[in-house]
């Protein structure tokens, strides 16, 4: 060997040592990260299939949606959380455009939709938990890309949540409606929360597809509660609103009392 390609092996060993690559971060009790671990393209695939066939759904349910409408809400839902994700973590071009499949899965389930639009409406009971496999696979997609950029575990958490619902929130704003995840309904931000703390707090860097399976039931089970138990999320200014009644209320059976015990103790003349 050259004098030369010691001097370069030397400095690129010094330079590993001292800027170690983010995917071989040690997490506290965890074991260093191997070089490359991603979840299977076929999980991603699965998520932008389902989703887009969402959005395909979404469009039917107008009148006015054209062909261009409809690919563009299934795009959306497909991998617009994807989108975002990638462009939190700075990871240009997105993976949806590096990867041709991405889009012709979104393609094919866009044109399945529209095909069998009847059909696939009167199987609403089947499509929500899909539905909301697809949140999980999302957050737990986006948690994992967050924690092989090298990102702690917190905001890799936050932009795992954010890739679940990112493609609803897209094709909200492409429909000209308020963001669902804005207004009292079901749990769906929540469960994306769930799937991805439970991602994050599983994370080991061995085993993500296993990982991803208890994600996904994390998720599947806080959005059960919306319909099982009625559940929805807090609402601060009616809880304000219900303070404020019962404050109301409390002053006004106290003044009672005292208007009653003042009558009492009254001498009669």
């Amino acid at each position: 060997m050259s004098e030369c390609s010691l001097r370069n092996s030397g400095a690129a060993a010094f330079v590993a040592a001292k800027h170690p690559h983010p995917s071989r971060r040690a997490y506290p009790g965890l074991v260093p990260l191997p070089d490359v671990l991603e979840l299977p393209l076929a999980i991603n695939l699965i998520a932008v299939f389902f989703g887009a066939l969402g959005g395909a759904l979404r469009a039917g349910e107008e009148d006015h949606t054209d062909l261009v409408g409809v690919f563009t809400l299934a795009a959306a839902m497909g991998f617009g959380g994807g989108l975002v994700r990638d462009l939190l973590l700075g990871n240009l071009p997105p993976a949806a455009f590096r990867d041709p499949w991405y889009l012709v899965v979104a393609a094919g389930s866009a044109g399945l939709g529209m095909l069998f639009l009847y059909y696939l409406r009167k199987l609403g009971p089947v499509l929500w938990p899909i539905d909301t496999i697809v949140i999980g696979l999302f957050a737990s997609v986006g948690t994992n890309a967050a924690l092989i950029a090298g990102l702690e575990r917190l905001p890799a958490i936050i932009i795992g949540t954010i890739a679940s619902v990112g493609g609803l929130i897209l094709s909200d704003l492409l429909q000209g409606r308020p963001s669902s995840i804005m207004y009292v309904g079901p749990p769906n931000a929540v469960a994306g929360m769930a799937g991805a703390v439970t991602y994050a707090l599983l994370y080991t860097g061995t085993r993500p597809v296993i990982t991803a399976s208890l994600a996904v039931i994390a998720t599947v089970l806080v959005r059960l509660t919306g319909p099982l138990f009625h559940v929805t999320v807090p609402q601060p200014r009616m809880r304000a609103y219900e303070l404020r009644l019962k404050r109301r209320a409390s002053s006004r059976l106290m003044t009672r009392r005292r208007r009653t015990s003042k009558a009492s103790t009254d001498p009669v003349e």
